[in-house]
């Protein structure tokens, strides 16, 4: 998933308000309470005009109050699939910030494979925190370990498919029980809010689990991550949870 970053040489005035003043105030006061000397804010954003246009707004905002930013998208461009980027290659910000829209979830995904602090909107229903604090809180999310030792993450679920009839059976290790289940049916791996791996199929009774291995020796499967196609996979694949690594906080 490696981040797409546009031209930062500078940022034109805009006239368009942001709707967003407590989330701008927070990033400021984030921004200069950081011990970095010019810190830099990653502005997530969608590929829509919106969106750009949105994260256009959000910038000048920043730049009159001398914080530097730039723009990021964590979401492939329509048609393409993840391309998840080795673990040293994380975007040069300090914090991420998200002004909302319809890539909350890639937000959140990007914040917590990149292991950055995400600022973003107050859920709905949530109080505010008033003009000085934060909530802030630090979730678990779904490890999901590539051939090569590349890791993603599913923030909420992941989905293996096979992409071939008449795939006979794979193979899951389940912590330490190990079953056969048929690779063309669906497996499902989601969080509890306990923190432990959810793993649902359509031929045995659902399991908890810390660990999973998933192992189908001579086919092709895909790999969803959050609803959407990630990687197609021959390689073994490895789910756990991960505790904390999300960390995430709204004015």
């Amino acid at each position: 998933m490696s981040p797409h970053i546009p031209s930062t040489s500078g940022v034109d005035p805009v006239d368009t308000e942001t709707g967003q003043e407590p989330l701008v105030s927070a990033a400021v006061r984030i921004a200069r309470e950081l011990p970095a000397a010019r810190p830099v804010v990653g502005v997530l954003r969608g590929w829509g005009r919106a969106d750009r246009e949105q994260a256009r707004a959000l910038r000048w905002h920043l730049a009159q109050q001398e914080i530097r930013s730039t723009e990021l998208s964590a979401v492939p461009e329509a048609g393409e699939r993840h391309h998840v980027s080795p673990a040293g290659q994380r975007p040069i910000v300090h914090f991420l910030l998200h002004v909302g829209g319809s890539q909350r979830v890639q937000a959140l995904r990007a914040a917590a494979l990149w292991n950055l602090p995400l600022l973003a909107e107050r859920p709905p229903g949530a109080s505010p925190s008033g003009l000085t604090g934060f909530h802030a809180r630090r979730l678990a999310v779904i490890g999901v370990h590539l051939p090569g030792e590349t890791l993603d993450i599913a923030v909420r679920q992941a989905t293996i498919t096979c992409l071939q009839p008449h795939a006979g059976n794979a193979s899951l290790l389940l912590d330490n029980e190990k079953i056969s289940a048929p690779a063309d049916r669906p497996l499902c791996i989601d969080l509890t809010a306990e923190g432990v791996l959810q793993v649902r199929g359509e031929t045995f009774a659902t399991r908890h689990v810390r660990r999973l291995r998933y192992e189908r020796p001579w086919s092709a499967y895909r790999l969803d991550i959050d609803g959407i196609p990630a990687h197609d996979v021959r390689a073994p694949l490895r789910f756990e949870p991960m505790p904390g690594r999300l960390h995430l906080f709204h004015p």
